[in-house]
């Protein structure tokens, strides 16, 4: 709950900075401070070689922008882009195309198509990524879906899903309430969770804690792990582990129930420890 209105209060944040841009249409260009815009609907095709700050209410953008693209409005689109970097401010947010360096956006509902060459940084509630980032992703949301290869991942949100075929070349780091990952991991896992599902690989160590609280809102999955894909060994506090997969090396287990292997699984180097009342946490 803590999540949710910590990210209900960005969200609404957005479409404060949205409902006081200014609305009178107007434009401002020169070779020093490239392309400014200020307008209500405002639907353009860009060819800027430095920087461009575009403000309205449905904006609807595409094209080229060399340096940085600094857009603000209530209904965000941008199609077949080229950007330097990006910031961007709004409600509804949709970017598609290859941004060179760094990128930052605030909204409610994000959907991101792409390339980005620098780190991604989003805040808001819902965000759908499918693309790759070279760099860093740092993000803070409820809902969040991955499809693509990313540096790293740093997240804060509710429920986060990395898709099958997805590649985080670091660390995976987070606080969530649901995680489902059928990733490739290149670094370590740590996460601090209700429930997770591990499917593809990590090929660094995992670093669990699915605490479930004091009162369980969904008695069949809070404080549950389950290992499906394969890991390389590490730590795991939760309830319940459910291992049907692959874990190659050392796996520390502190839980409530014994560890169950499922027909199949490889789980040699297990060592089990009872939890008993103590709480998974840091």
């Amino acid at each position: 709950m803590k999540n949710r209105l910590l990210l209900s209060t960005v969200a609404a944040t957005a479409v404060m900075l949205v409902a006081c841009a200014p609305m009178p249409f107007g434009s401002q260009a020169s070779a020093q401070d490239g392309t400014r815009i200020t307008g209500g609907d405002v639907r353009l095709s860009l060819n800027e070689d430095t920087s461009a700050r575009i403000t309205g209410a449905d904006v609807r953008l595409d094209g080229r922008v060399g340096g940085e693209l600094r857009v603000t409005g209530a209904d965000i689109t941008l199609r077949n882009m080229s950007l330097g970097s990006l910031v961007a401010t709004g409600a509804d947010i949709s970017v598609a195309g290859a941004i060179a360096g760094d990128a930052t956006i605030t909204g409610a509902d994000m959907n991101v198509t792409g390339n980005i060459g620098g780190n991604l940084r989003v805040r808001g509630a819902d965000l759908r990524f499918e693309g790759n980032v070279a760099g860093d992703v740092d993000g803070s949301f409820a809902d969040g879906s991955f499809n693509g290869r990313l540096g790293s991942l740093r997240v804060n949100g509710a429920d986060i899903r990395l898709s099958s075929g997805s590649i985080v070349d670091g660390d995976v780091r987070l606080n969530a309430a649901a995680l489902t990952s059928d990733a490739q991991i290149g670094g370590m896992l740590y996460a601090n969770v209700r429930s997770a599902r591990i499917g593809g690989s990590v090929a660094g160590q995992v670093d669990i804690h699915a605490d479930e609280g004091r009162s369980w809102r969904r008695r069949d999955s809070d404080g549950r792990v389950e290992i499906t894909g394969e890991i390389s060994g590490g730590t795991i506090c939760a309830r319940s582990v459910v291992i049907s997969g692959n874990v190659t090396g050392p796996l520390s287990v502190r839980a409530v129930e014994p560890v169950t292997l499922a027909p199949g699984a490889s789980a040699p180097q297990i060592e089990y420890t009872p939890r008993g009342d103590a709480r998974c946490r840091r």
